[in-house]
């Protein structure tokens, strides 16, 4: 029987929740992550998702800018996408992120936690011991660990 242990990510990068817009959209595309756990005093309160930056509701008008992550290409501007950016630009980690996650710990069943993401609709599961962050579980994780 595998456990979370067997293939959970430990090299995962957390940011403050105050960081800027613009150091996580760095981060991400220097670091080749789509998802960063956010931390404020020493706590885990959320995650910053690919997802909630292309998905930010009200943030830019449609369509924008398409993103392909190594490439944004933008669309014509526009007076009320230039306003939208600037505002875009303006939040913080604590502005964007999701705080409804999976939580699993290192011990539980493997097979448990892939039918929960598959079943909830998660993308990833965060490892969490004793209120620490331990690791990240992400569908690439479990691709790459069982089937290789």
């Amino acid at each position: 029987m595998k456990q979370v242990l067997d293939v959970m990510n430990t090299e995962l990068i957390t940011i403050e929740a105050n960081l800027t817009f613009d150091n996580i959209l760095k981060i991400m595309t220097e670091k080749g992550t789509g998802k960063l756990p956010v931390i404020d005093n020493g706590q885990l309160v959320g995650v910053v998702t690919r997802d909630d930056i292309l998905v930010r509701k009200e943030t830019a008008p449609l369509p924008p800018v398409i993103a392909f992550w190594d490439l944004l290409i933008t669309l014509p501007e526009n007076k009320e996408f230039k306003e939208k950016l600037k505002k875009l630009s303006g939040y913080v980690a604590r502005d964007i992120m999701s705080t409804d996650y999976l939580v699993v710990k290192k011990s539980d069943d493997l097979a448990i936690v892939i039918t929960q993401i598959v079943e909830q609709k998660y993308n990833y599961a965060l490892v969490i011991e004793d209120d620490s962050i331990e690791g990240i579980i992400t569908k690439t994780d479990l691709i790459n660990k069982c089937f290789n």
